[in-house]
């Protein structure tokens, strides 16, 4: 309950911060070429989007596959939590291809702007594994869709790396902790968290687990939900909850004012 208390407080927080962020991008937009402000408001919409949505599900925790959830209430269902969640997390990505197609654009290099494209459909075909996942019950659809992720952020990890030598300064920098952080989450997807989903899967393989159809399990995940406190239900979802609400969202609405990559380019 502790834990739940402190993502509520984190998702007010963030809330704030996407406010102040809003309130610092007013001021920069006047001075930003048409196509670059154009980039900048998207990237806002996303962190709103990505940012209220992570809100949403540090209110309402719920483990799909399990259908476990801490609130009792219809509003916790797997189907509508699913849903929020696909909505964020392509938003997200999006700020990704979207900072990507920024630095591509500006550089003029055709392989950073190539992969600025990739980001996006990657995750559309994670999220499918995902609504595979928690509607079959089958564990390796989560495996999958994690190891999408991390695929995608080793390309987005790429195009900064390409993207690095043409800048200075502060763009040269956020480009940097860009690849420095990304590094670190596709270590913890290969060490940790994809891992943890195989290691499921072949437990239920062993115990000749009976899945869900697709159809089946979507009527599940529309109707059913189980109330838990256990600290042992939770204790793994509040690993990367507590990552995921936080510092990713710290990321998301960073973008949005993020050093401007119009600016600071080498001179030759």
């Amino acid at each position: 309950m502790l834990w739940w208390t402190g993502l509520c407080v984190v998702a007010f927080i963030n809330l704030c911060l996407l406010f102040f962020s809003l309130h610092i991008l007013r001021k920069k937009l006047p001075a930003m070429r048409t196509a670059l402000a154009n980039i900048r408001k998207k990237q806002f919409f996303f962190a709103s989007l990505y940012t209220l949505g992570c809100g949403f599900r540090s209110i309402l925790p719920r483990g799909d596959i399990r259908r476990i959830v801490l609130v009792d209430s219809w509003i916790s269902s797997v189907v509508i939590g699913r849903t929020v969640a696909t909505i964020a997390e392509l938003s997200f990505v999006t700020q990704w291809s979207l900072i990507l197609y920024e630095a591509g654009k500006y550089t003029g290099n055709k392989t950073i702007q190539l992969l600025a494209k990739l980001p996006v459909p990657i995750i559309i075909v994670a999220e499918l594994f995902s609504w595979y996942a928690c509607t079959t019950t089958n564990y390796i659809g989560t495996a999958i869709e994690e190891s999408l992720w991390a695929v995608a952020a080793a390309l987005a990890v790429y195009a900064c790396y390409l993207a690095r030598p043409y800048y200075e300064k502060a763009q040269q920098s956020f480009l940097t902790t860009g690849i420095v952080l990304g590094v670190g989450y596709i270590f913890y997807m290969i060490l940790v968290d994809v891992p943890a989903y195989v290691t499921n899967w072949l437990a239920a393989e062993a115990a000749g687990k009976t899945y869900l159809s697709v159809g089946a399990g979507f009527k599940e995940i529309c109707t059913t939900w189980h109330l838990t406190h256990l600290y042992t239900d939770w204790q793994y979802e509040m690993i990367w909850m507590s990552l995921y609400f936080s510092l990713a969202v710290w990321m998301s609405i960073y973008i949005v004012n993020a050093p401007r990559l119009d600016e600071g380019l080498v001179q030759h």
